[in-house]
């Protein structure tokens, strides 16, 4: 038998014990504890780099549209029309029309030329095959197919493509460009005998005036957006047709409104505004997935974030029975005056605004 002191005796004095289970839940709890302080800081790391990517987005449209004005001396038109089908368009409601936008110009000024001259501006329909007796160009409709990485906010959870009427697997866009402090395209306005007041953004319709130049911004172009996010399925039913190149409308949708839609985006609606329910038909409104608020490129390239809770006079539009719409001026001489985010879409209605 051992004696004390003995090396026999010593190894078991000073073997180690393992855990209890009591111990070893302790330990659980505070890694689990220590996981749950450390994730939303990671995640708002996560959506920190999300936020510089799109506001690095903004700022290529913002160099792209400068670049483009020094040489033509003025901003892209905000959407062409480009060929009608299954209706006069000399006579409303036009039936349908195909539109190339603003994207689609400034391609050769964000590296993307020979995208660019893939496009054939000439065919009667721009994009696609609307009708029986039309033929597309092959080659616009893999423009418009195209996923470009800075026409996409990383936050935005939409996808890359979309059927969007007569083109197929059209690229989707997180942006648009600013037309106009309130309701740009209501009604068949398509002609030149259009309320050309509606489009007081920088980005217009064809014959909705002449292009817009920086000498037109009188309000400041540090005080005017330029463009905006919009956020993937602001509307109840879902969709949201927002497109970069440019856009077509179906049968039976009129060529102003639906084209207007898929590129531009109005002030009139509250940011990250949900269309009320029953009301079917596709306004924009700015907005995005970023907590409290979008990213806006201004006029002078700067890119801002607004809150979600920026300044908005909401009062009810003549037109439709909803209590989030704003006054049509176009149709109301004495509607209220603009909130602080009407007024930055506009660039000349006089309101140089300070901070914001």
């Amino acid at each position: 038998m051992p004696t004390h002191g003995s090396p026999l005796s010593s190894n078991r004095a000073g073997s180690k014990r393992g855990f209890t289970l009591i111990e070893l839940l302790v330990v659980i709890a505070i890694i689990a504890i220590l996981i749950a302080l450390l994730l939303p800081a990671v995640q708002q790391a996560r959506e920190a780099a999300r936020r510089t990517q799109c506001k690095n987005n903004l700022k290529q449209f913002g160099l792209a549209m400068h670049n483009y004005h020094d040489v033509y001396n003025m901003f892209p038109i905000g959407h062409q029309y480009r060929g009608w089908f299954n209706g006069d368009p000399n006579v409303n409601p036009k039936q349908g029309g195909s539109a190339y936008g603003w994207g689609w110009a400034l391609l050769p000024y964000m590296d993307q030329a020979p995208l660019f001259n893939l496009f054939w501006a000439e065919q009667q329909v721009a994009w696609a095959n609307p009708g029986p007796n039309q033929t597309a160009e092959q080659t616009n409709v893999l423009l418009a197919q195209t996923v470009l990485p800075m026409i996409s906010c990383p936050s935005d959870t939409k996808p890359t493509n979309q059927n969007d009427g007569a083109i197929p697997n059209s690229a989707t866009s997180s942006y648009q460009g600013a037309s106009s402090a309130y309701n740009g395209y209501q009604g068949n306005n398509v002609t030149a005998n259009a309320n050309t007041r509606r489009f007081n953004g920088v980005f217009r319709r064809t014959n909705s005036g002449p292009p817009t130049r920086i000498r037109d911004i009188t309000d400041g172009t540090s005080n005017t957006i330029a463009v905006a996010e919009t956020r993937w399925g602001m509307q109840t039913n879902g969709l949201n047709r927002s497109r970069f190149y440019g856009a077509q409308d179906g049968n039976g949708m009129n060529g102003a409104q639906g084209a207007t839609n898929a590129l531009l985006v109005q002030g009139e609606w509250a940011m990250n505004w949900l269309q009320i329910e029953g009301n079917t038909q596709p306004h924009r409104t700015a907005g995005s997935l970023h907590i409290g608020g979008a990213q806006f490129l201004f006029c002078d390239g700067t890119v801002r974030f607004l809150s979600e809770n920026i300044e908005h006079t909401a009062t009810p539009w003549i037109n439709l029975n909803s209590a989030f719409r704003t006054v049509d001026i176009a149709s109301n001489p004495n509607a209220p005056f603009f909130g602080t985010y009407q007024k930055l879409f506009a660039r000349n209605d006089g309101a140089v605004l300070g901070e914001f």
